[in-house]
């Protein structure tokens, strides 16, 4: 079936600061994909970021989605122990 323009779906967008470390990106797109979510973009940041003492990567995060579903994604996230501080974007 296809998309009415009406029906299109906002751009919601996630800013994280996470700890530079394997497994890390896996981990963040593992809580999209379970949720049958995909990202339209994830934007790395080279410039480190001092988070608590420690030298962090801020990742920006890009996704169709309703206001309630980043919400969700939001608080999921900042359960990560990679994720350090989840900003709400826009």
């Amino acid at each position: 079936m296809d998309r009415l323009e009406g029906d299109i779906l906002p751009e919601q967008i996630i800013t994280l600061i996470v700890r530079d470390e394997p497994g890390t990106l896996f981990l963040i797109s593992s809580v999209f994909s379970n949720r049958g979510i995909s990202m339209r973009s994830i934007q790395l940041h080279e410039e480190p970021v001092l988070c608590n003492g420690i030298l962090c990567t801020q990742l920006v995060i890009r996704f169709f989605g309703e206001e309630g579903r980043k919400k969700v994604l939001r608080r999921l996230l900042s359960r990560l122990d990679c994720v350090l501080e989840s900003r709400d974007s826009g």
